[in-house]
């Protein structure tokens, strides 16, 4: 929809007082609200949950299967008379019988005392060790230890050497006076005033310049001649006057003759040389500089293959690597290494102690009976059933068979008409009362009409409702945002009537009152060309901003205010980003009809950009008025007690901005009335939920 439709159709519901009352609305989004609060709250509680549970299941394919299942159970076919025979055959088994037998006994009991000794585990590390290709495999290893350290301390005094001799110039030159003199005219303001003067003249035209310079000499010329023929035309002129005639162009023809003898143009001729001028002069002092031997050394070096490469290898991780090999090379640690691996033979070590440790314990007779016994069919019995799933099955089998629950099971499996005394059947009643309840169909009568779409779209981030009987100042500056923050102190602009004070700002009955009155004050001013100055005002004022504690990109910002109109007053409601632009006027009650405000978009660098429209409606003065902006990435929208008044796609600011409010004398003339208040019910903003 078109602005001009939209401020239209504001207009015409003006004209037919159909623009709704600020009241009704806040009454109406009070009730919504209550009763979101009451769904919402419903809507977490265990009653709803409960039922939504029980629908589910009283509803579904699952519970008439059940149903069905329980009317159709009988003892013989039930899993509980299948569990009672499996029982009865597993204690028949003569594996079961022999475990039970040996899970008591001493012998058992001793092997497992001496399974746990730290000697038998010492044994069977042991046993693991040396029976076992591994110990070949070691001895065999101390062997290549000892090859390959001996090799890798080779191959690093080899690569040492061979590394060595490749960089040994690197370092040379790295001590070389030439490397040091370069360095040291290298960043010198001489070079960097020679690479300007260098930038000068290679981008300079001296062809153009010469050329110009003949422009001028023959316009001085030319200009010359055309006085000299002039001049001779005055001159004719004056001797065929009669003699009681007046000639009229004697004072010119004077004026002329004293600038030929004045030689003035043949002097700026003369002068018009290219040598006389600054970009010449330059040119002929970076031809003397090129010459210069530090210069020449300069450049010499720098083209160099040999610096070239001294820059590549130069803090290179080719160059930290021969050094920590120089390093490891000369360090203690590699001789001590080379004596490390001529000791690496196997009577040296450990496990050669720990194989005449072995030798020992395999004649021992605790280890022979262990072994003997953990042979035995028997205990094979044992550890095929012990922890295993058989015996887990049969003693839940004997234990579930001698339970209570089994003997209550069995005989309710053989009672005819068994749902009436199933869980289903109670949770079926339980569903049937809970359907029947008000509250249960109020619920779903809400969730179905969706009146709380908007409520759950939007999430509030800042508010204030002046309910304090002081400004929180930790929500608001009172003065611009770079006054407070860097002067801690207040200033205006230069183009505005009043000053700021707070005294100007009072809560009553929950209303934030900003007033306009004609008194003196003394303050600030800020002017772009001249900065800050002390100016006295007639009048005073107030202005609030949440600059320092809260900002906000995208979402909806809103006000009710009530305005008093006192032209040249100006009401204003509006928002800044960090700079002076981009701002967003969410309204502006500055003009002489009571009957418009504006609303704007500020943007740009430099030069200020703006897309700023008037609004006609009602008599803003006379009645609180909600004034709202949405803004999105793509568009702005302005909305005055809900309706469209102005949207716009262009421009639109990408950068988090605060609001301001305030009221004050941009414009020359003295008011009509005063004082002149504006009055705030309450400030929201809100974002959208993701």
């Amino acid at each position: 929809m078109s602005n001009t439709v939209l401020k239209s159709k504001f207009s015409i519901f003006s004209s037919l007082g159909m623009i709704p009352k600020a009241s009704s609305i806040e009454e109406k989004d009070n009730n919504l609200r209550k009763e979101f609060d009451e769904f919402m709250a419903y809507k977490e509680s265990e009653e709803l949950s409960r039922y939504k549970e029980l629908d589910a299941f009283i509803n579904s394919p699952e519970f008439e299967k059940i149903k069905r299942e329980i009317n159709s159970l009988k003892y013989q076919e039930s899993e509980e008379y299948k569990k009672e025979k499996e029982y009865l055959t597993l204690k028949k088994s003569n594996k079961i019988k022999t475990y039970y037998q040996v899970k008591d006994s001493k012998e058992l009991n001793q092997y497992i005392d001496f399974s746990k000794s730290e000697k038998l585990a010492n044994y069977e590390e042991l046993d693991r060790f040396f029976t076992s290709n591994e110990f070949e495999e070691f001895k065999k290893s101390i062997i290549k230890q000892k090859e390959e350290k001996l090799k890798e301390i080779k191959d690093k005094q080899e690569r040492y050497k061979e590394q060595n001799k490749k960089y040994k110039w690197f370092f040379a030159f790295k001590k070389s006076k030439q490397l040091e003199e370069f360095n040291k005219f290298d960043g010198s303001k001489e070079l960097e005033s020679f690479i300007e003067l260098e930038k000068i003249i290679k981008s300079t035209d001296f062809e153009a310049l010469i050329r110009d310079i003949e422009n001028q000499k023959k316009q001085k010329q030319d200009e010359l001649n055309r006085i000299k023929t002039r001049y001779n035309e005055l001159k004719s002129l004056s001797k065929n006057t009669k003699k009681d005639e007046v000639f009229d162009g004697k004072s010119e023809m004077d004026e002329l003759a004293s600038l030929i003898k004045s030689n003035e143009h043949i002097s700026a001729i003369k002068n018009l040389k290219a040598e006389n001028l600054d970009e010449f002069i330059k040119r002929k002092d970076y031809q003397k500089q090129l010459k210069s031997s530090v210069i020449k050394n300069y450049f010499k070096t720098k083209e160099s293959d040999n610096y070239k490469q001294f820059i590549e290898l130069d803090g290179s991780q080719s160059i930290k690597d021969f050094l920590d090999l120089e390093k490891e090379i000369q360090s203690s640690e590699l001789k001590a290494s080379i004596q490390e691996a001529k000791n690496l033979k196997f009577e040296n070590t450990e496990e050669y102690k720990n194989l005449q440790e072995y030798k020992s314990l395999k004649k021992s007779s605790e280890i022979k009976q262990y072994f003997k016994f953990k042979s035995s069919e028997k205990l094979s019995i044992f550890n095929e059933l012990n922890d295993s799933q058989v015996i887990a099955d049969y003693e839940a089998l004997e234990k579930y068979i001698l339970s209570d629950e089994f003997i209550e099971r069995k005989k309710y499996l053989q009672i005819k008409d068994k749902f009436k005394l199933s869980e289903e059947y109670k949770q079926q009643q339980e569903y049937i009362a809970l359907k029947k309840s008000d509250k249960i169909k109020w619920y779903f009568k809400l969730e179905k009409v969706n009146s709380f779409d908007q409520l759950q779209h939007w999430e509030l981030t800042f508010e204030d409702d002046f309910s304090s009987p002081k400004l929180d100042l930790d929500k608001w500056l009172t003065g611009y945002y770079w006054g407070k923050t860097i002067l801690n102190d207040n200033y205006v602009q230069a183009n505005e009537q009043q000053f700021f004070t707070e005294k100007n700002l009072e809560i009553k009955d929950s209303v934030l009152r900003i007033t306009t009155k004609a008194e003196k004050a003394k303050g600030k001013v800020w002017h772009p060309s001249m900065g800050f100055y002390i100016k006295d005002f007639d009048y005073t004022s107030g202005i609030i901003n949440t600059g320092q504690s809260f900002r906000q990109k995208y979402g909806r910002f809103e006000a009710k205010i009530r305005m008093n109109h006192s032209y040249p007053v100006h009401h204003a409601f509006w928002m800044l980003g960090e700079k002076i632009t981009p701002e967003l006027d969410i309204f502006k009650y500055d003009g002489k009809s009571k009957n418009k405000i504006s609303v704007a978009n500020y943007w740009g660098t430099g030069k200020k950009e703006k897309l700023r429209s008037s609004v006609s409606g009602p008599n803003l003065s006379s009645n609180y008025y909600i004034y709202t902006l949405l803004w999105t990435p793509e568009k702005l929208t302005w909305k005055i007690n809900n309706i469209p008044v102005y949207e716009i796609t262009e421009s639109i600011p990408q950068e988090p901005m605060y609001i301001l409010i305030s009221s004050g004398i941009a414009a020359n003339g003295s008011p009509v009335q005063l004082p002149c208040t504006m009055e705030i019910d309450w400030v929201r903003v809100y974002q959208e939920k993701k």
